[in-house]
This record gives structure tokens, C-alpha cells and sequence, in this order.
């Protein structure tokens, strides 16, 4: 079997969730022996330079993403959002279409929502099964944005952007031939419109024998790219609403922020006590360094992967609800949730006070890591998806 992954971003090097979980499956198809490509859209965020392991064939495509103004305001008189419209490039679309003549793969795997403009390009050539992995709702998470605070004076656009996003998943939904949702609410929301089969397959990460020792609640740890609205919002709240209170009380605590363009986002968010660790070259070792791993996030969709990396190694965790959506995770056994300032600084509390609870929450995550996130397990059950997916279409 041959299949074809086509994403909006380079998944080498695994600089974010998105990429971790593309990186992550193509590496599991090809281990279970299935014949793995992957052309992916190189754009001035994501202009990739990572080297792909042995035995994927990986080639990227140049696209100028970059947000403009004029281009913005022209966007409102049309019907694509302007999310997608900045994806789509005539080069990209002819590249895509003469490797789809070329190299005849069985299945292609349309990766993300920011490729979904090239579905039509794919049919024009391509007559074979063509899939749709939802990370998540993407016009859930620009709703939720539009209606969070601070961002008011951008929120009608928001909203419109939205609506026309929802649209756009909602026709990819029904024009392909199978999805495979991320998360129980992705998969959710896409069965009520697919006319295909819809299949809830997870990220899979490499989970060890047993858990790593890691490091006690010493101190507070956020690992996550700094340049996706959310993880900015949700690290500013935290620092403005919960973390002047726990200083307070623990005038030594730190919290360490690490990930992509965290260097220039500390510059905004300066707190005593907070430690801007910029992009880190091991997300285990980092987080593995730190104690508490926190993730306020406040807008969101599909399954946070960093958590799901952090349970691999044993962290003990404390999220808020929207982070949590879509792991089925046990809260007060797997890890902690909290929504309100003071529910976060009650939960750190416990942890700060509490070896015992940080080991049990560290111990539970990894077990349950090994049975919902294990790599090898869900490549197999992806391959089995296209499997039938193909039969059916004979």
C-alpha cells in the first residue's frame, strides 16, 4: 500500500503539536511497512529544514503564507477564509498534481485543515481514496478566540472567518472518502456530516516500558509554541490572573516557558519568577527537567499533544478544561483540571505540597499513555482503516 500524506506544514522537525502528530503517524505507517510520501507546504512559519527518517520520501513545497493587510480586507467580499485562501498557491497545486501523476498512490491523506483548498486540484487527477485527517474544529477554536478577551477590536472578523471555516470542513467532511478525527469530538462533529466513514485514531507517541523518574514539583513548566494565539493567550492569562498569587506564597517558585518563539513572547509577559527558556533541542529532556507541567489553555480543539507527550513521561499535569477535551482522561486521577484562577492556584497548591500526589498523577498518566497513545498500536489501526477504505471502493 502506498499513501500519499499532503500537509500545510513541514512535520520535520517536530517544532509544535501539529507537526508531532504527522511526524508520528508517517513514521508508524512506514513501520508497519505501508509505502510512506510526504509533500508538505514550506511556508515563512513553518519553513521546515528537518530530515525526515530513512525509508519516507519527503519534499516540500514553497508557499508565501505571510498575513497582509490589503489581502485581509479583500478577503471580505469573498466566500473562502482567509485562513485557507493564503495556502493555496497555482505552483503548489501544480507540483501536487504532477507528483499525484507520477508516483500512483493508493490513498491520499489530505493532513490538516490548511491543505483542505487542494482537494478539488487532488480530484481533478487522482481517481483513489482520499482522506481527511481533522486535527480539529478549526472554526471552533476562531470562535472561541473571538469571544475571549482582549482580542475585541478583531472580533466580527473572527466570527465571520469562522463561518466561512465551518463551511469549508463541513464540504470537506462530505467530498472525501473517509476522515479520521483526532479525538472523540472531532469525530463527533465530522460523523454528523461525512457521507464517508469516520474513524477516531489518536496521536501515538513512543511510550517506554515503564515511566522515567522525573523531577518533583519544584517548579512550573510550559513547553508550547509561542506563535499559536491560543498557547499565547492561555500563558498570558496564567501569568496575569494565577501566578502574582502563587509568587506570593512561594516567593522562590519559577515557571519556565519553553518552545517556539517563547524568547520574544517573554518580553511581553515579564513576571518575577518566570523563566524564558526559548526553543528547546528535547522536549522529553526539558520537560523532563522541570517538575509541574500547567497548560491554561483557553480556546482549542482536538487533543493537546504536548499533554499527551508529557503522560509518556510520566509528568503530573494540571489543564484546564478545553486542554483536556478529547484525551478521556480521568481528572483528579490522570492529571488535574482547573478553570477558575482559584481552582489552578487550590490544584498547584496540592501538587507543591504533596510528593506523593505528584508520583501517583505521574504514575497514572504514563499507564494511561501506554494504553490509548501507543504508537504502533494506532498505526495498525490507521492501516487497517485505509485497508477497508479500499476494498470498499473496488
Amino acid at each position: 500500500m502506498k499513501v500519499l500524506i499532503f500537509c500545510h506544514k513541514p512535520p520535520w522537525p517536530m517544532v509544535d503539536g501539529g507537526t508531532v502528530a504527522t511526524a508520528r503517524m508517517a513514521e508508524g505507517l512506514a513501520d508497519c511497512g505501508v509505502d510512506v510520501e510526504v509533500m508538505a507546504l514550506a511556508t515563512p512559519k513553518h519553513p521546515g529544514g528537518g530530515r525526515c527518517p530513512d525509508g519516507i520520501r519527503f519534499d516540500c513545497i514553497e508557499v508565501d503564507t505571510q498575513p497582509r493587510l490589503i489581502p485581509a480586507l479583500l478577503n471580505l467580499m469573498r466566500r473562502t477564509p482567509y485562513q485557507l485562501q493564503r495556502f493555496l498557491s497555482s505552483d503548489a497545486t501544480d507540483v501536487l498534481q504532477r507528483r499525484l501523476r507520477e508516483s500512483t498512490p493508493d490513498v491520499v491523506q489530505i493532513d490538516g485543515v490548511g491543505v483542505l483548498p487542494y482537494l478539488d486540484a487532488i480530484r481533478e487527477v487522482f481517481g483513489g481514496v482520499v482522506v481527511y485527517r481533522a486535527h480539529n474544529v478549526e472554526h471552533q477554536v476562531i470562535r472561541d478566540r473571538a469571544a475571549g478577551k482582549g482580542i475585541s477590536l478583531v472580533s466580527p472578523w473572527l466570527r465571520l472567518q469562522a463561518g466561512r471555516l465551518e463551511r469549508a470542513e463541513a464540504n470537506a467532511c462530505r467530498e472525501v472518502d473517509g476522515v479520521i478525527a483526532i479525538s472523540e469530538a472531532v469525530g463527533a462533529w465530522c460523523k454528523e456530516r461525512a457521507r464517508g466513514p469516520v474513524v477516531v485514531i489518536g496521536v501515538g507517541v513512543p511510550v517506554g516500558a515503564k515511566a522515567p523518574a522525573r523531577a518533583a514539583a519544584q517548579d512550573l513548566v510550559h513547553l508550547g509554541a509561542m506563535d499559536w494565539p491560543p498557547n499565547r493567550e492561555g500563558v498570558v492569562w496564567f501569568i496575569r490572573e494565577v501566578w502574582p498569587e502563587l509568587r506570593r506564597r512561594h516567593p522562590t517558585l519559577e515557571f519556565h516557558l519553553g518552545g517556539r518563539h517563547s524568547q520574544a513572547f517573554g518580553l511581553e509577559v515579564a513576571a518575577p519568577g518566570v523563566v524564558v527558556d526559548g526553543e528547546v533541542d528535547s522536549a522529553d529532556d526539558y520537560l523532563g527537567a522541570h517538575g509541574l507541567m500547567v497548560v491554561p489553555l483557553l480556546a482549542g480543539s482536538g487533543i493537546r499533544v504536548k499533554i499527551v507527550e508529557g503522560m509518556a513521561l510520566g509528568k503530573a499535569i494540571v489543564a484546564s478544561p478545553v486542554a483536556v477535551e478529547g484525551l478521556g482522561a480521568d481528572a483528579g486521577r490522570h492529571l488535574l483540571v482547573a478553570e477558575q484562577a482559584q481552582q489552578w492556584i487550590e490544584a498547584i497548591e496540592r501538587c507543591l505540597s504533596d510528593p506523593q500526589l505528584v508520583a501517583a498523577l505521574g504514575a497514572e498518566a504514563f499507564t494511561f499513555s501506554k494504553t490509548h497513545f501507543s504508537l504502533p498500536e494506532l498505526s495498525r489501526d490507521l492501516e487497517n482503516f485505509y485497508t477497508d477504505l479500499l476494498k470498499s471502493t473496488v
